[in-house]
């Protein structure tokens, strides 16, 4: 029988899956009781125990980079206090330490107890997407355009910590590494793709090919409109996509571009189907990301929204979707 993390490393690799592989437990939160399968188990870099942080209450919390968030609604946090409100400071400005041996025992128990599971682990940070939560999202845009030496010289700090986080998750048995890197608006990049290519995407393809020397596949969670920097992803090396909408950039759109050159990672679309969709309009979806993008000799996996309380995602909704998967997503395709 062929194993979970086999399954993941050939629809990764286009090397023909027996079928789809899932993750439709492991990443949810709050955890739900009920179980629809999972190939996957994610791994972290834990809290340092020895953290204290300022302010730690159930709506309102530090941590370890020292931003302050404000819960809203079920599930989300938004943040309210910047450690790098003043640019200026950021030179001097301490990454936390991500690596060190305590934060693994966790995934040091999970790697020993899962063995045939693909074992995935997170970024403790990546680059774009945690500078908005450091300076603040008025500031960080503002010193894009005027303290740009500030910003690549950060960028290139918070690269070399990933670089030690690829060491530390590889040393310890995982098998990939994704990126929580959210670029897009609805329709388009937070900045223009130029200044993305300039920035980031050198320090972002220095980290993909870390983790190919280290044997392990990048994956990339982000959202919104990102049309513009996929085939950027493709050129670095990105090997799996993760995206939660899809109809914003359109499927087929997608497809056209990218089956068969980079693995897709999806839910049934989260903004237009998931929450709100009819059963057969959720199997219509789940038939159409398959088809469009796992018929490649493998090219799409299927997962489960991580958090669908904060987004009122019915749980009939995302139990009928990961049964639907399970039942389509064998090969050959019957559709």
């Amino acid at each position: 029988m062929t194993t979970s993390k086999t399954l993941v490393k050939q629809a990764i690799e286009f090397r023909n899956p027996e079928r789809v592989p899932y993750n439709f437990d492991r990443n949810r939160t709050p955890v739900i009781a009920e179980k629809y399968g999972d190939d996957f188990e994610w791994v972290f870099s834990q809290e340092d125990p020895d953290f204290k942080p300022r302010v730690k209450r159930d709506d309102r919390y530090e941590n370890e980079f020292g931003v302050v968030y404000e819960r809203f609604g079920k599930a989300f946090g938004e943040a309210k206090e910047y450690p790098l409100a003043d640019p200026a400071t950021a030179d001097s400005y301490r990454l936390p330490d991500f690596t060190k041996p305590v934060r693994f025992r966790e995934m040091e128990r999970i790697v020993r107890e899962q063995p045939d599971k693909y074992i995935m682990g997170m970024f403790p940070h990546f680059l774009f997407l945690q500078m908005i939560d450091l300076f603040g999202f008025e500031n960080f845009m503002i010193a894009l355009m005027t303290e740009r030496s500030i910003i690549e010289r950060l960028a290139d700090r918070m690269m070399e910590s990933c670089l030690r986080a690829v060491d530390a998750f590889a040393d310890r048995g995982a098998d990939g590494m994704i990126a929580i890197e959210d670029l897009g608006l609805q329709s388009q990049l937070m900045i223009s793709p130029t200044l993305w290519r300039q920035i980031y995407k050198p320090r972002m393809a220095e980290i993909v090919q870390k983790c190919h020397a280290r044997q392990m596949h990048f994956l990339c969670h982000t959202c919104g409109g990102i049309l513009d920097v996929v085939e950027d992803y493709v050129e670095v090396g990105v090997d799996v996509l993760q995206i939660d909408q899809q109809d914003n950039m359109g499927i087929d759109e997608l497809a056209r571009r990218y089956a068969g050159r980079i693995c897709f990672f999806c839910p049934v679309d989260i903004q237009t189907t998931l929450p709100v969709g009819t059963f057969e309009q959720i199997e219509a979806k789940a038939k159409h990301l398959i088809k469009a993008f796992g018929g490649q000799g493998g090219g799409f996996m299927a997962k489960t929204y991580p958090q669908p309380e904060a987004i009122d995602i019915p749980e009939a909704n995302t139990k009928f979707m990961c049964e639907t998967f399970k039942r389509l997503g064998r090969y050959p395709l019957s559709f």
